[in-house]
């Protein structure tokens, strides 16, 4: 089963006001454009203080795309938990739920940057903590029957459209992040693919009575692809685009890479593409990989990658809605 998914950032070098209007325009006109013909998803995530207009609010983000389709889910991938006032969080995402009939799916994580948390004046230290304290007001928020810390006419609504409370995921991948999971009963969003640490969860779950709920990529790691019918035509031209963005996001990783696209170290072109992370591929060519992996699962589009001109970003994904999805179907 392939799952398409738009991945946006709206990051571009210099960070531009100007382009990344034209960048957000853009997405949303894809994924409408996309919702009724064969997109699943759209997946943003948030960063703070990068100087390159990368998204910060992914939340709003995810309203604007869920305001313009009608079938597509929006995945928030992720947002950094212990930034955020868990009562404004837990409002906002209830909002949202209910404006789009229960299309957003939310997973909160730690994040890794310590500039971020001393942006905002929060103890990267205590971050454990914080996210505990944003599960556990969030849920207590989303309650019918419970008061947030107890104190009348503090509860948010009566109830949540999605039931019993909006999708919400806890991502990370080391144990105590499956810990948290099921012990706030929530779904669990691993980076990459950790068979090990998403039967950890399992086990709990089973141990203490939980509804698994288990997000894991699939062994083989395929990357984000862009639609060409040139491919070497097309790292020779656009090349620069994936080239910064690989650079700038492993540039955030100090060691071993924190999710199966991050890219510690690179420094080169060469090494983008060896790496299989940002990969150019035909029409064609994805047909074929798509038709031997009857389990391809989500396959990640980047349109808008580094900046990429917004003409070339429709190309690929009109070559695929128009050329590969035809094919699949």
């Amino acid at each position: 089963m392939v799952m398409p998914v738009l991945r946006f950032n709206f990051a571009n070098p210099n960070g531009e006001a100007s382009t990344q209007r034209e960048m957000v325009l853009a997405a949303i006109e894809m994924a409408t454009w996309g919702d009724t013909r064969g997109l699943a998803a759209v997946s943003v995530d948030e960063h703070h203080l990068t100087s390159h207009g990368w998204s910060s609010n992914p939340v709003m983000t995810a309203a604007l795309f869920l305001h313009n389709t009608s079938n597509m889910i929006v995945s928030i991938d992720c947002a950094l938990g212990p930034l955020w006032d868990p009562l404004r969080l837990a409002e906002d995402i209830r909002f949202v739920d209910s404006m789009s009939a229960g299309r957003l799916l939310t997973t909160v994580g730690l994040g890794y940057r310590p500039v971020e948390y001393q942006g905002f004046g929060v103890d990267f230290d205590r971050r454990a903590a914080l996210m505990d304290c944003l599960l556990e007001r969030m849920l207590a928020a989303w309650s019918a029957e419970t008061f947030v810390d107890g104190r009348p006419g503090s509860r948010i609504g009566a109830g949540t459209w999605s039931q019993p409370h909006p999708p919400l995921y806890v991502g990370g991948g080391v144990r105590a992040t499956a810990r948290r999971a099921v012990r706030f009963s929530l779904g669990l969003s691993l980076p990459a693919h950790l068979p090990e640490l998403g039967q950890y969860y399992l086990d709990l779950c089973q141990r203490q009575g939980v509804e698994p709920n288990l997000i894991m990529p699939t062994a083989v790691n395929r990357g984000m692809i862009f639609l060409h019918e040139e491919p070497e035509k097309a790292w020779a031209e656009f090349g620069e685009h994936i080239l910064w963005e690989a650079v700038t996001y492993g540039g955030w990783v100090d060691g071993a890479p924190l999710s199966s696209m991050h890219l510690p170290g690179v420094l080169t072109l060469d090494e983008v593409r060896a790496s299989g992370r940002y990969r150019f591929l035909t029409p064609d060519e994805l047909v074929a990989e798509a038709r031997d992996c009857p389990d391809y699962g989500p396959m990640v589009f980047h349109p808008l990658v580094g900046g990429m001109p917004i003409d070339e970003a429709w190309k690929s994904v009109q070559l695929f809605i128009d050329v590969v999805m035809p094919q699949l179907r």
